[in-house]
């Protein structure tokens, strides 16, 4: 996504970074910044655009401007503008619209406003520069606002001309087969049933989640609205959206998944921004109409200190967890896990059961008896599985006679749905008693569960003589330890944190990954189970490392090509683009291009050869698929193909036999190769003798790499050569050359040189060089390069040499 510097800067009183700084900052810890380039508006503002690469895991918060500047004030410690968040005034005389969700899996959240009075125009110049800032065309003031709404929180919305409807209901439905509508781009799509569409009683509005439709197009006419601030369901979006091959912020935004929490928050924010640029004396506003039947509940997410000094290797402190959790603004508290369970269970007593209760959309107001321990465990920050048997086949194991308060008694009744294996934690994984109940066994004979068999649902009862505890099949130890633990509220829009594992990630990255030290895996860390794929897994990692070491040792450098394809043995369903609807059979096509691209660009960088690698998967049949690795060469230097052959075959060769050797191996045979030998990393990796350590698998060689930004225009090539006097030197010519080409002279490489003797016995030496011309702000033009050439030929004449 594109992120304007100025529109980042709104959501601060404090100066950013510059954009650079800014640029690298993210690289550290967030995102890989594709792009950092100066736009000049229509206006001669000036602006800083940062192309910034979401990747799906942080689309649900940071597809946004806002959201982004949260990540910027996490990690610059900058304060945080809020954005606005405000009620307005209502009319009653302004009825709120009729909603119909047909389906509310589909569409989990509705939500409308009426408006009333409002004028149509011309954006403020503000709006207009923010929206033209990221390439978005300005329409009027109504699109305009939500538009910038979208890029703003990352909430869709629409406006619909409320006159153009016919009724007074809206209708959220699948399509009728055949059914049809005209987008706002002029295109007539024919709908089918798999596609959720908005309507009123009489025809589609628009495309649920994708686009809007003509019918009830906002123009310059409009003087009532209907606003939309709605949250649908990923892949009904992603399959409309791939099948009319109508792609756009909307349905990317969808397609990656919003918390529904955020449709208010966008429609908080559209009112607010009609209020400040559409409203008359006569605007007024409707109540909302919010179709929400499921609300679901914050997340808890638990983990301790101990979690994130094992998983990253490093070893952090408590307070140092508390200051990135403080950072991030996190909602937390600290727990003892075992302590939170018991104290808090018995606040749930008289809580009304219901089979299936969901423990994000039903809890803490109805739970069933695996939901009720379940969402207990999570508010103590300890994930256990949801359903009963997978709770008995995830604990540990403990006898009647080592009971404590804690641990979790499992029941057979033989009256309800009885589980007799794994559902999602092992599925298969046999429990030949069965189990139907769960509870928490308090001490002293007490047990708290939720049970079907009352009124009161939640009770406190005697283990021992508990109708539901007849039958008991055995227990089982959730909280092993003694330990504290954070206990995080993960943020609505904050859909990537759900397991443990996501919060240490999150810490790791504030904390610095330049911080962590790289070490070698153990080979060892398998509990028993899969041990012999792992210690494939093991070899397969220190081989495919050593190879790399070795091959980037003798200045080969290392490529990734993307493995989907044009055309191929294995199809995909759903191809992103036409051109990548296969995946790749081979690493050599990839590699063909990559070394015809680089040899174009060789002359910038002072090349003779380009010499690449790669190493990926290929995926030869629908039955299987394989690690390759590719190696290639391609000298750039002007010679007969048969010397470039030879030159390929030699090096190729050369290759060959320095693998074998570090490799302690003769399995690679030297063949006869053309410009790309590629083999079968596997099968090579199966040949090789077992590791007996992998102590020394990431040791580097410790080289000082410096990075030079590379200019985004392109280059031009001349070639010069010129006879000299005797006692002329190559640094001779060279630096005449350097003196007169200026700054745009980039690089100068001598590429022939020969000596004749005249008849009257003096001797002339020819010296002929390439030369590179670029600018850093700028597409060079063949009559300034021509200028500079004209000036060093000229001063090249002064010195009596003879330009050939």
């Amino acid at each position: 996504m594109l992120f304007s510097h100025n529109w980042l800067q709104k959501y601060f009183n404090e100066k950013l970074p510059d954009p650079q700084g800014l640029s690298d900052l993210l690289m550290t810890h967030s995102f890989e910044v594709e792009k950092v380039e100066e736009v000049t508006l229509a206006n001669e503002k000036e602006d800083t655009l940062l192309d910034v690469d979401v990747l799906p895991n942080r689309a649900h918060d940071c597809l946004s401007h806002y959201g982004m500047a949260k990540e910027i004030a996490t990690l610059t410690n900058l304060t945080l503008n809020k954005i606005k968040n405000e009620s307005w005034k209502t009319s009653e005389e302004v009825k709120t619209i009729d909603i119909k969700v047909e389906d509310t899996k589909a569409c989990p959240r509705y939500l409308s406003v009426v408006v009333e009075g409002i004028k149509i125009g011309p954006s403020p110049e503000w709006l207009k520069e923010s929206l033209e800032a990221i390439g978005q065309k300005s329409i009027n003031n109504i699109v305009d606002a939500t538009n910038y709404v979208m890029f703003s929180i990352g909430q869709p919305l629409h406006a619909f001309d409320r006159d153009k409807l016919s009724g007074g209901q809206i209708f959220v439905r699948w399509a009728k087969a055949g059914e049809k509508i005209t987008t706002l781009d002029n295109k007539e799509v024919e709908l089918g049933e798999t596609n959720l569409i908005i309507a009123d009683g009489e025809s589609p509005l628009a495309i649920a989640g994708v686009k809007g439709g003509k019918k009830a197009e906002v123009d310059g006419n409009t003087t009532s609205l209907v606003l939309e601030a709605a949250n649908f369901k990923p892949v009904v979006v992603r399959k409309t959206s791939r099948g009319f091959a109508i792609l756009t912020d909307s349905s990317k935004r969808f397609e990656n998944e919003i918390s529904p929490e955020l449709a208010e928050v966008g429609m908080n924010e559209l009112v607010s921004l009609i209020k400040e640029i559409a409203s008359t004396e006569k605007t007024k506003f409707s109540a909302k109409a919010d179709i929400y039947p499921r609300k679901p509940d914050f997340y808890k997410v638990g983990f301790a200190t101990e979690d994130v000094n094992k998983i990253l290797g490093i070893n952090i402190s408590d307070k140092e967890v508390e200051g990135i959790l403080n950072k991030l603004n996190f909602e937390y508290e600290k727990v003892n896990s075992l302590k939170k369970v018991l104290e808090t269970a018995p606040s749930f007593v008289g809580v009304p059961y219901e089979s299936g209760a969901s423990i994000i959309y039903d809890a803490p107001n109805k739970f069933d008896c695996s939901s009720f321990t379940s969402y207990l465990f999570a508010q103590a920050g300890v994930a256990i599985p949801r359903i009963s048997v997978d709770q008995y086949v995830f604990g540990k194991p403990v006898e009647k006679e080592n009971l404590q308060a804690g641990d979790l008694v499992f029941a057979n009744t033989g009256e309800g749905k009885i589980h007799y294996e794994s559902i999602e934690f092992l599925p298969g994984i046999k429990v030949n008693e069965g189990v139907d109940h769960v509870g928490i066994y308090l001490g002293g004979d007490k047990v708290i569960h939720s049970s079907r068999y009352n009124k009161i649902g939640t009770e406190i009862s005697e283990l021992s003589e508990t109708k539901q505890f007849e039958n008991i099949i055995g227990y089982r130890r959730m909280i092993e330890d003694d330990k504290e633990r954070f206990v995080v509220t993960a943020p609505f829009e904050r859909l990537d944190l759900r397991i443990k594992q996501d919060l240490v990630e999150e810490i790791g990255r504030i904390y610095g990954f330049k911080n962590i030290k790289s070490v070698a895996i153990n080979p060892n860390l398998s509990d028993g189970q899969g041990k012999e794929d792992d210690a494939k897994a093991h070899k397969i990692f220190y081989y495919t490392n050593k190879i790399r070491k070795i091959l980037t040792d003798l200045n080969f450098n290392e490529v990734y090509n993307y493995s989907l394809v044009e055309s191929g043995k294995v199809e995909i369903e759903n191809p992103l683009a036409s051109n990548r609807g296969f995946m790749r059979t081979n690493l050599v096509d990839a590699m063909v291009e990559k070394l015809e691209f680089n040899a174009k660009n060789a002359p910038l960088l002072g090349l003779e050869e380009i010499k690449l690698f790669e190493i990926g998967k290929v995926f030869p049949s629908i039955d299987g698929e394989y690690n390759a690795l590719a190696i290639g060469v391609l000298p750039t230097r002007k010679m007969k193909q048969s010397k470039i052959e030879e030159f390929q075959k030699l090096t190729l060769e050369n290759v060959v036999s320095v693998l074998n050797s570090e490799l302690k191996t003769n399995k690679l045979q030297k063949g006869d190769f053309n410009m790309i030998l590629e083999l079968s990393l596997d099968e090579l990796i199966e040949k090789l003798p077992e590791v007996e350590s992998y102590e020394n698998v990431l040791e580097g060689d410790n080289k000082k790499i410096r990075f030079e930004k590379i200019s985004p225009y392109p280059f031009m090539l001349r070639d010069i050569a010129v006879w000299t006097n005797e006692g002329t030197t190559e640094q001779d010519v060279l630096a005449l050359i350097k003196e007169n080409g200026g700054e745009l002279l980039v690089r100068t490489a001598l590429f022939d040189v020969f000596e004749k003797t005249l008849e009257d016995g003096a001797k002339k030496t020819s010296y002929a060089f390439n030369m590179v011309f670029q600018s850093n702000g700028r597409t060079l033009t063949d009559i300034e390069v021509n200028v500079i050439m004209e000036k060093i030929t000229g001063e090249m004449s002064k010195q009596g040499w003879e330009v050939r």
